[in-house]
């Protein structure tokens, strides 16, 4: 399974409704998890803009924290993983085989 830095991803919506400052945060983490997914994926930023998109619709918020983790960084992943529900790992394991190449084959 891909692992990718996913950072802080959150609604429009939710941010709109958050303020200003959560906003900033909310792009400046969007704009990580973008740079981060071009460099371990090897996927163009359009392509991870999708995937980003699509994991904040798509994943819940421990799903996404969990893919927060870098891919060099096994114990936290294993410990992270210990977390998680075996719904939740099968739901990550189904995105990370099938949205990062629906968003590439996209842009």
């Amino acid at each position: 399974m891909h692992k990718v830095l996913f950072v802080g991803l959150i609604t429009a919506s939710a941010v709109a409704m958050i303020g200003p400052a959560v906003a900033a945060r909310a792009q400046d983490a969007r704009a990580t998890f973008i740079r981060s997914c071009v460099a371990q994926m090897d996927m163009s930023e359009g392509a991870c803009s999708c995937v980003a998109d699509r994991a904040a619709t798509q994943l819940d918020a421990q799903s996404v924290a969990y893919l927060e983790i870098q891919a060099n960084n096994g114990p936290v992943a294993a410990a992270a993983a210990k977390k998680l529900s075996g719904k939740e790992i099968a739901g990550i394991d189904k995105f990370m085989r099938t949205v990062p190449d629906q968003c590439q084959k996209a842009k």
